[in-house]
């Protein structure tokens, strides 16, 4: 292929598999890639906290780490912070007031800390899938003390469908509102997306756009894969993810990043 310098990539129903685990022939396909010289740049909408196994596990090193779908750049050993832009405290706690009105499921994260209402099925669920440790504060958890990073609502796909366009009608224009699952809606930080920290981050590295290839399957990952010069989806993506990209690779638990990434680059 052309001059590719970096590689970003999404972790969950990407490059990760479904026990939440990248196999072995994908970890050392990424160390060749590495040892290259190309930068390697995780993208998720992952806290520290979850994320952080997953880096490790790859054995590449203090890289940088994309979380919260671009709100939050975290190096993977050191957990040094080289970026932040929380959600802005007061539309974060109308937007908690709005879920207690409705009795929505919802989840916020402040200081790499996951704060729930009471322990219930989508918490358990999502504990099970990114082993996040959540911490149960009752009615406080409507009451964001400083602005979170994220709030995630977790719920059917059609009744995330129906809080996505509650929010998008008094909200849109003061947050990011994106689904990263079906049954997933992220609420981030205004004009901070996957693909606007990715840009900053390749531009402090003096390369451009046309040397990134991006790899995704969700609507958060729609912005990066736009940026990207390259675009790839894997084939679970999302049929809208699917229609941004330039290619498609194989799903994520047949390794698929690995596979494309040893056809065109190694």
């Amino acid at each position: 292929m052309a001059d590719i310098r970096l590689l970003a990539i999404d972790l969950d129903d990407t490059l990760v598999r479904e026990d939440n685990t990248i196999s072995d022939y994908t970890r050392r396909i990424l160390k060749e890639i590495e040892a290259k010289g190309i930068h390697i740049v995780i993208a998720t909408g992952r806290m520290y906290q979850t994320a952080r196994p997953v880096g490790l596990a790859m054995d590449i090193g203090d890289l940088p780490m994309i979380l919260f779908s671009g709100g939050l750049v975290q190096r993977i050993e050191s957990g040094e912070k080289l970026f932040e832009q929380t959600v802005d405290v007061s539309v974060a706690n109308e937007i908690l007031q709005l879920a207690k009105t409705n009795d929505w499921y919802v989840q916020s994260y402040i200081d790499d800390e996951l704060l729930v209402h009471h322990e219930t099925e989508e918490s358990r669920m999502y504990e099970k899938g990114v082993g996040a440790k959540p911490v149960y504060i009752g009615d406080a958890v409507y009451t964001a003390p400083k602005g979170p990073n994220k709030l995630l609502f977790i719920a059917e796909p059609q009744k995330i469908l129906h809080i996505e366009a509650s929010l998008n009608k008094d909200f849109a224009d003061k947050v990011e509102i994106v689904r990263s699952k079906p049954n997933f809606l992220e609420i981030n930080s205004m004009n901070c997306t996957k693909g606007s920290t990715l840009a900053h981050m390749v531009e402090e590295l003096g390369l451009k756009p046309e040397q990134v290839v991006a790899f995704g399957n969700s609507q958060n990952d729609i912005s990066m894969l736009e940026y990207a010069g390259t675009a790839v989806a894997v084939a679970n993506a999302d049929d809208n993810v699917k229609a941004v990209a330039h290619e498609i690779c194989p799903s994520n638990e047949e390794d698929g990043v690995a596979h494309w990434l040893e056809e065109h680059i190694l």
